[in-house]
């Protein structure tokens, strides 16, 4: 029994050391607008899509777009009264991309460091 004991004392000190929370540390605070990537350690908060200007409202589709990992999204639309914003905060993690599309003037963007 004694040595059944010690040899399972490392595997649970390594799952416990495994499964302690992470916190996030503010590290800064970005506009997004060509393609970048989360760097390692990192991720980022969207807060926030900024319209490009008027060119917006003559949009057909009537959308800003964002691009994650190289696939097209609307991200917010105009009803014609107001504007909506859809699935925000997203929250992207190490090696993701991200860039603005069509209609969308920058990203803003919180950048967290992830502390063990």
């Amino acid at each position: 029994m004694r040595h059944l004991f010690l040899l399972l004392l490392p595997t649970a000190l390594f799952v416990s050391n495994s499964l302690q929370s992470q916190t996030l540390q503010f590290s800064q605070v970005l506009l997004i607008s060509t393609v970048q990537t989360v760097p390692a350690n990192k991720v980022w908060k969207v807060e926030a899509v900024i319209p490009d200007g008027p060119t917006m409202l003559n949009n057909n589709s009537l959308a800003c777009r964002i691009t994650i990992n190289n696939h097209t999204t609307a991200i917010s639309a105009y009803s014609g009264v107001a504007m909506y914003s859809f699935n925000q905060p997203l929250w992207l993690p190490a090696g993701t991309t991200l860039a603005a599309g069509n209609f969308t003037y920058r990203i803003s963007v919180i950048e967290f460091t992830v502390v063990p």
